[in-house]
């Protein structure tokens, strides 16, 4: 039995995530971004929350989609979209463990 790419894109790939789970991502990583501001409401502070914002939904998200570029040459149905989604989760939960543990 020969297992063909298109079936096993059937098998891996999500279908059919709900926008709501996307939204309340961004919305979550916009809020996380402001957590900067629990020291105060200086010019520094509003720099530091810009940084975060851009970490969280520029930087890293991008970063994984170019990383995947290979994946999508190699597979049309590849979704990068998802990939970029995927890349904001990572930089959300860095995010997360760096408020933890960077005072």
């Amino acid at each position: 039995m020969r297992i063909v790419p298109a079936s096993i894109a059937k098998i891996i790939y999500p279908k059919d995530l709900p926008n709501g789970l996307f939204t309340s991502l961004i919305i979550a990583c916009l809020f996380m971004g402001l957590a900067s501001l629990r020291h105060g409401t200086s010019f520094q502070d509003w720099l530091n929350v810009i940084e975060n914002w851009l970490i969280m939904l520029l930087i890293f998200p991008t970063a994984t989609a170019t990383v995947a570029l290979p994946f999508k040459y190699r597979d049309p149905t590849f979704e990068l979209k998802l990939t970029y989604y995927l890349g904001m989760f990572v930089a959300f939960l860095f995010t997360l463990a760096k408020l933890r543990y960077w005072r």
